[in-house]
């Protein structure tokens, strides 16, 4: 269990340290400090920081194996994992939008142009109701699913799994650690 702890606080470690080094190299920290309200970087490098004392700390554990050190690196962990909620809270948008502010419609899902089917509708008024559905669309959408120029290919972005992965390995890490310190 302390071996399993450790390989997995050390993915967790090299999967942050890819974030970390990615985020510098793209100019994170500059954008952070130019803009108002951005991330303080001793949040950030505390965060890897703790982390990485937490992982040295685990390791003279298991060369010595003291329990007060297995503790002592879940007390660092538990600080680290604190600060990382923290970075990932203040990352987040939320709310995404303010109240009653509407999205920018994209390119692929503005609503399409509603021509009335019948003279009488068109007598009625609704020629601009976006929301009104004939017969003739269905039967277009039945042919033609995907119209050419309508529909834009879904492309997953696997770097959304780094962030991920590193979350998960830090909370498999936590478990693993308490269980073997209470051994």
């Amino acid at each position: 269990m302390r071996f399993a702890a450790f390989a997995s606080w050390l993915l967790t470690v090299s999967l942050g340290a890819f974030m970390l080094r990615t985020w510098l190299a793209r100019g994170g920290l500059r954008r952070e400090r130019d803009r108002a309200g951005g991330l303080p970087p001793q949040l950030i490098f505390g965060h890897a920081a703790l982390a990485i004392t937490g992982l040295l700390i685990w390791a003279v554990y298991l060369a010595a194996g003291t329990r007060a050190l297995a503790w002592t690196a879940v007390g660092v962990l538990m600080l680290t994992v604190g600060l990382g909620l923290c970075t990932v809270t203040l990352w987040t948008p939320y709310p995404a939008r303010r109240p009653g502010e509407r999205r920018e419609a994209a390119p692929w899902d503005e609503p399409a142009v509603v021509i009335p089917d019948t003279a009488e509708a068109a007598a009625e008024g609704d020629a601009g109701d976006p929301f009104r559905v004939t017969d003739e669309m269905i039967a277009r959408l039945l042919e033609d699913p995907f119209p050419a120029g309508r529909h834009r290919p879904i492309r997953p972005n696997p770097a959304v799994l780094v962030p991920i992965a590193h979350g998960f390995a830090a909370i498999s890490t936590f478990v693993l650690a308490v269980m073997a310190a209470s051994r």
